[in-house]
């Protein structure tokens, strides 16, 4: 079944003393991807911690991944399995074991006794199907589409109160991951009985986790509470019960400036995706800069082949590919914090191969091959083809904080080559409903520490990031979901970013990346490998 086309979005007291910095930064890392407390002393229990997000709140369906929504769905919802962002090995969770078939097509899953919503009911082997079925099937007449991430999934029967097996028409070695990313959260029945509109209501997000909603409009401030009978987190943590934090309060601050001197007056005490001209002002107060990639798609402009445009032509796609500089994208717009994208996938993405030798800047290179595909440069140094400019709209994306200091680069570089960039600033609402088929570059990334993410974007049945149905790539994509050898499979993935980058279908920019700013009083801070933020090691001192 062909999907709708979506893009993740992106997504957003006194002077902190230097000692305290210090002791931030002697922090390690614990297991599990939990962030040690270091000599800061003994977690303690309770306090306030505030939240400011640049952008705004959207419907709130647990399967949003809008940056902003997506930093505090992990906080609500548990999930079957955990993967340590650290190792990226996947680890028992709601479910405390599971086997597989020996053709690698049914899955057994043993779920926790005990468990419960915040409702009060019960986690059932009859809720984890109803899960999983509207996740695989969808709900046409509640106008709920199937999620992508669940291609292939036949259906879920329940064996026993607390064991279900789960059935796939074709092996998928990424399906345990698909199982441990916050958008499949397992949520309450009262959830799952609402129709689209309706859940994408605040307060119907009734899940498991840690924290539950206790106020907020949900569009520009949200509140969470602690769930004091939590008692089912992952073994491995090594806290066990409820969590230290009372209450968490999401903010939406969108000025750059308020946000940072909230950070600095002890107004906030986590701030998300702080700009990199800002980074040194919060580190120079005292503040601690945590970045952490987001395991998954590079950030990147993909290419429409069904847009009537120049870039039809694989010499020009191959032109603009040779003649952005990432090395400079990421010393002007950004900031040591990013990785130079040098891959469709970010670094620490299990199995991501090098795609370097294809992403060289090379501006003599683009030239040649402009002039070969007949586009040759005019009086004003813009090149031109029978009677038409090489003049190309580049939008900025809302979803992403640096996503105009990056544009604004590129717009610099392809002009040395003498193409035409014009930028286009809308709402994220005019954003929304002018990208389609006939936009030629969208810029955006799916966040998933998997490699199988690019069969997410990239296959034809999918978001299909070309709108172009091509055989031979999805061929390559689905090999590689079916190789359960580990080194086969990572050779599987190399033969799809080989494909891609030899026929410049995507044009990487940089590793997407989460910038958080945090007061030096934030201990135990933690992202999911996809770099959204969870608060249950979190504690204040």
């Amino acid at each position: 079944m062909k999907l709708t086309r979506r893009r993740t979005p992106a997504a957003l007291g006194a002077t902190l003393t230097a000692t305290a910095l210090l002791l931030a930064a002697c922090s390690g890392t614990g297991a599990s991807g939990t962030s040690a407390a270091g000599d800061a002393g003994k977690p303690r229990y309770g306090g306030v911690l505030t939240f400011y997000d640049p952008v705004g709140y959207r419907a709130w369906q647990v399967t949003n991944t809008l940056w902003s929504n997506s930093n505090v769905t992990p906080n609500l919802v548990d999930r079957l399995t955990w993967q340590d962002p650290r190792t990226g090995r996947i680890e028992p969770w709601l479910a405390k074991s599971w086997t597989i078939s020996e053709d690698h097509l049914t899955y057994t899953f043993r779920l926790r006794p005990g468990v419960t919503f915040s409702d009060g009911t019960q986690l059932t082997a009859q809720v984890v199907k109803d899960n999983l079925d509207q996740h695989g099937f969808g709900n046409k007449a509640a106008g709920i589409a199937p999620d992508q991430f669940f291609a292939n999934y036949v259906g879920t029967t329940v064996t026993g109160p607390l064991t279900v097996k789960v059935r796939l028409s074709q092996p998928n070695a990424a399906f345990l991951q698909v199982l441990s990313i916050y958008r499949t959260g397992i949520v309450a029945e009262s959830y799952l009985r609402k129709n689209w509109n309706d859940q994408g209501r605040l307060r119907s997000l009734i899940g498991s986790g840690p924290f539950v909603v206790a106020g907020g409009n949900g569009t520009t401030g949200v509140v969470l509470k602690r769930r004091d009978d939590y008692d089912w987190a992952p073994p491995s943590f090594r806290h066990q019960g409820r969590a230290y934090l009372s209450e968490i309060r999401y903010t939406t601050v969108p000025e750059q400036s308020t946000a940072v001197g909230g950070l600095q007056s002890g107004q906030a005490d986590v701030v998300r995706n702080i700009a990199p001209d800002d980074e040194e002002t919060v580190r120079s107060s005292g503040g601690q800069v945590r970045a952490f990639p987001a395991q998954g798609e590079s950030n990147q402009l993909h290419i429409s082949l069904a847009a009537n445009a120049p870039t039809k032509d694989l010499r020009v796609r191959q032109a603009l590919q040779a003649a952005t500089d990432r090395k400079e994208i990421n010393q002007v717009a950004l900031s040591p914090s990013y990785g130079i994208g040098t891959g469709i996938l970010v670094r620490g993405t299990p199995d991501r191969p090098d795609g370097s030798a294809y992403l060289t800047y090379d501006p003599a290179r683009a030239k040649r091959l402009l002039d070969k595909a007949g586009w040759h440069t005019g009086s004003d140094g813009i090149r031109a083809k029978d009677g038409a400019r090489l003049s190309f709209t580049l939008y900025v994306t809302p979803y992403y904080q640096v996503s105009q200091a990056v544009v604004e680069v590129l717009q610099s570089q392809w002009k040395k080559a003498g193409v035409e960039v014009k930028l286009k600033t809308p709402s994220m609402s005019e954003y929304e409903a002018e990208i389609s088929k006939d936009t030629v570059f969208t810029q955006g990334q799916l966040s998933r520490a998997e490699p199988d993410v690019l069969r997410s974007e990239w296959h034809s049945d999918l978001v299909d990031a070309t709108y172009t149905e091509i055989p031979a790539l999805d061929r390559l994509l689905e090999a590689q979901v079916a190789e359960f050898d580990p080194s086969k499979r990572a050779a599987a993935v190399k033969a799809i970013q080989d494909y891609i980058l030899k026929n410049a279908l995507t044009i990487p920019l940089y590793d997407e990346t989460q910038v958080y700013g945090l007061r030096s009083t934030v201990h135990g801070f933690q992202t999911e490998a996809v770099a959204r933020s969870t608060f249950y090691n979190t504690w204040l001192s």
